[in-house]
């Protein structure tokens, strides 16, 4: 069978006539690719903002006791029985339901000082998460609370407030780690030097009129999201596997094989080919301690993050650098240079602008501001985030110990027996969190108080 190719039927004469003959053969395929893609973009955002529509979303205030002698371990704990949410979803969820995966936000916010640990997800999961905390925290106050960001429906550049945030990013391959509480225990005494403490202590330095939001937006991962790191471990050790295969790889071995059987090349031996050697011998101390520590961590539980944060103030308050050096610093110390850091999303950040500044920074202002408020209901998958284990998360956020002196943190007062089961209770209207007054001489007035 011979196969014939008539050349002479394109149009050489005329770029025009060359290029409606090349949409009329094959070219137009591309823009029917895209409108078919346009259609299905449309629908599915259709369909998951109708999903989203009927989530109804709640705020829990927690307070722990003061002699709290949990470690973070705890918290990590809690993570890892957070993941128990994740539900693979089928195909008549994604393209007909429009389900996404519910994603929960881990909060500290700083009014006027006083400093309160909040936890935002869906209502259907409150069970969920009242159940873990308990387990570990059996002495913890949880306290449903209103949307502290609904009463900030403002826009920038604004006459009374002013506003520096951003969005958190890892400066390396989300496999790499960040430091966790691990290593803040003294070699000597074995305490822990809690890395919370130099945190609250960024947070209690505000004053009237002015707040500072931090948050975690967390969406589970799938169990096999540590299988990247296969490929950044062998490039390390100088094992196979551990070089990036191209989008033509797959076409490399049936061009050898074209070359060799229909071209007569001479077939060259596999065992004359350069391999990579294996370098496990001569790894130095740094490289192996990095290597554990990729394996420690993509052994965990998984979550897709976001992190963020803000400082908003009153004009005659506001304090740039407050927001940026006092916050951002406190997450430094979570940074490893061999090994993996936070740093500003220079795409979602307030500061570092040089060319067309207003227009860009009342963009970005905004933007920030609209991320915080609305969590991850704007988000679709792909766009949750960098991945971090559970023992990074609890890391970053987590209740502090006894060791740490922040008076400012709400914490309870004592230990409270359980009321008779057949006492009758009255949940208490709660309203929203407000700074009105002096917060130094006191708490806000609608602050979770045990």
């Amino acid at each position: 069978m011979e196969f014939v190719i008539d050349f002479s039927v394109i149009p050489t004469d005329s770029p025009v006539a060359f290029g409606w003959w090349f949409f009329k053969t094959i070219g137009w395929i591309y823009p029917v690719f895209l409108f078919i893609y346009g259609i299905i973009l449309t629908w599915l955002n259709w369909i998951r903002n109708n999903y989203r529509k009927q989530r109804e979303y709640i705020l829990l205030a927690v307070d722990i006791p003061k002699a709290n002698e949990q470690t973070p371990k705890a918290v990590k704990n809690i993570f890892s029985h957070l993941a128990g949410a994740h539900q693979p979803l089928g195909f008549i969820d994604k393209w007909w339901s429009g389900e996404i995966n519910n994603s929960f936000s881990f909060e500290i916010v700083s009014l006027g000082g006083y400093i309160q640990f909040i936890i935002h997800f869906v209502k259907d999961y409150r069970d969920l998460v009242e159940a873990i905390i308990y387990a570990q925290y059996p002495d913890a106050e949880i306290t449903e609370i209103e949307d502290y960001t609904k009463r900030w429906n403002i826009r920038f550049p604004n006459e009374k407030y002013d506003i520096v945030g951003a969005e958190l990013t890892l400066a390396k391959n989300e496999v790499y780690p960040l430091v966790t509480y691990e290593k803040f225990e003294d070699s000597l005494s074995q305490e822990l030097k809690d890395p919370m403490a130099s945190f609250l202590e960024a947070l209690t330095r505000i004053g009237p009129g002015e707040e500072i939001w931090v948050q975690l937006v967390l969406t589970p991962a799938d169990n096999d999201w540590g299988e990247k790191a296969k490929g950044v471990i062998n490039k390390i050790i100088g094992a196979k596997g551990g070089e990036k295969k191209g989008i033509f790889s797959p076409f490399a071995g049936w061009f050898s094989e074209f070359d060799k059987q229909v071209l007569g090349s001479p077939e060259t031996s596999t065992n004359n080919q350069k391999e990579p050697p294996n370098l496990m011998l001569y790894l130095t101390a740094g490289q192996k301690d990095t290597v554990a520590a990729i394996e420690n961590k993509t052994n965990q539980i998984g979550f897709h993050t976001k992190i963020r944060y803000i400082y908003l103030a009153e004009k005659p308050h506001y304090s740039k650098q407050r927001g940026i050096q006092t916050i951002y610093g406190a997450f430094k110390q979570f940074n490893d240079l061999g090994l993996n850091s936070l740093k500003p999303n220079k795409l979602i950040v307030t500061w570092g602008i040089n060319l067309f500044k207003k227009v860009r920074l009342k963009w970005r202002k905004n933007r920030i501001f609209y991320r915080y408020k609305n969590r991850a209901h704007w988000l679709n998958p792909g766009q949750y985030g960098f991945i971090l284990g559970t023992e990074e998360l609890a890391s970053l956020w987590h209740f502090p110990v006894m060791t740490v002196k922040a008076p400012l943190v709400k914490k309870t007062e004592s230990k409270k027996a359980e009321p008779p089961m057949s006492l009758p209770t009255e949940r208490p209207n709660i309203n929203p969190i407000e700074t009105k007054g002096n917060p130094k001489a006191g708490p806000p007035p609608n602050l979770p108080i045990g």
